[in-house]
């Protein structure tokens, strides 16, 4: 009898709300207009999305502006620090963030 490994996928949803302390919905990279600037608050998601996420400097309290919206959404170009960065809209929606 064969036995089948399945990869465990990880939890691209954004959260619904930032928990019970505020009742308001959360916003996320995704959902931010072009020319705003935020700073990001924490990240969701699995672990090895998260490590990526910080590797590629979207470490919390760090202001990102976002540049620009691909035609369709999808990418967006962020601004952060002193680079470009250009996110999908998955994750983009696993980043939380508040306005700057």
């Amino acid at each position: 009898m064969r036995s089948f490994l399945f990869k465990k996928k990880c939890a691209q949803t954004p959260p619904e709300n930032c928990g019970e302390q505020c009742l308001r919905p959360c916003q996320t990279l995704r959902d931010i207009e072009v020319g705003k600037c935020v700073c990001i608050r924490r990240h969701s998601g699995c672990k090895k999305m998260r490590r990526r996420l910080l590797d590629l400097g979207l470490t919390p309290q760090t202001k990102v502006n976002i540049v620009q919206k691909a035609p369709l959404g999808d990418p967006i170009l962020l601004k952060v620090g002193d680079y470009n960065l250009s996110l999908s809209l998955s994750e983009a929606g696993l980043v939380e963030v508040e306005p700057a």
